[in-house]
């Protein structure tokens, strides 16, 4: 039986490069990963030893800067846009840097966990923008996925937020059932050609300084969280839209924690992600 030739490579040569001149010893869980999943972790691996941990060691108190801008310099994050881990989930053909779709969980938690080895703050800094590119590109109507896949391909200080949680509720809205207690709180009333959003969101991963925010908000009291909760696009320069303040935590202050306050905020209709089943369309990360 002849043999089949192998598939071209995915791996991008910024992985390839980057390791070229390491000896990486084996694992015992390297014959599990693909090609690309192995060079990937190696290229982050080099990235986290070379940039972030010499950084952690040297400006640990810059972690306590009690001004939030001032906390992580623009240097690490390029460094993560170089070797192409900032824009995982992105679609090539805007720019970023597409992952296997059967492996693609997967390879988000081998690279945040090598992430965080150096940084926890840093590896969730990073996976918001991963969880939020992957709800864009399969949520997102085409000329939004233009707009702003384009927005975070060119500035490696643009990130993204996830805004579920409320000062009444957190991780339990994800049970599998409906929980009285965690009910939404943000609201959502469709007033024409736009919705408008009433609520506040807490403890929100990179709340504090991101440009786009996916916010989930009630729109149908009348039923269940699990059946009446939405989701929407939200730029930050959206009027009504406040960044009230960065939450002080006792770790991972590298990455900018944020609570937000909306007041009569207008989101045209397009913005709208997903209508009443947003909490069951979010689980694909």
């Amino acid at each position: 039986m002849p043999v089949q030739p192998r598939a071209p490579s995915r791996v991008p040569e910024r992985w390839r490069g980057r390791i070229l001149s390491r000896r990486t010893p084996k694992e015992p869980d390297a014959m599990l990963l693909s090609e690309e999943q192995r060079l990937m972790r190696q290229s982050c691996r080099a990235f986290v030893d070379d940039a972030v941990i010499p950084f952690i060691r040297a400006n640990w108190q810059r972690e306590w800067d009690m001004n939030p801008d001032t906390r992580l310099p623009a240097a690490i994050l390029q460094g993560a846009d170089a070797i192409g881990i900032r824009t995982l989930g992105v679609p090539e053909e805007f720019g970023g840097i597409e992952l296997e779709p059967g492996s693609e969980v997967q390879t988000f938690a081998l690279i945040a966990e090598e992430i965080a080895r150096g940084d926890s703050g840093l590896a969730d800094k990073l996976v918001q923008n991963w969880k939020v590119a992957v709800l864009l590109r399969n949520l997102a109507p085409r000329h939004l996925q233009e707009q702003w896949f384009a927005r975070l391909v060119h500035d490696p200080q643009f990130l993204l937020a996830h805004c579920l949680t409320e000062p009444r509720g957190a991780s339990d809205r994800w049970l599998p059932y409906n929980v009285p207690e965690a009910a939404m709180q943000t609201r959502a009333v469709k007033d024409g050609d736009s919705w408008v959003i009433n609520g506040r969101k807490q403890f929100i991963s990179n709340g504090y300084d991101a440009g786009l925010y996916v916010v989930y908000a009630n729109t149908n009291p009348k039923v269940g969280m699990l059946q009446g909760t939405s989701s929407f696009l939200v730029p930050r320069d959206t009027p009504g839209l406040t960044v009230a303040r960065c939450n002080e935590t006792m770790g991972c202050r590298f990455m900018n924690n944020g609570e937000l306050v909306f007041e009569d905020m207008r989101v045209p209709a397009d913005h709208l992600l997903v209508e009443n089943d947003a909490l069951g369309q979010a689980g694909i990360y």
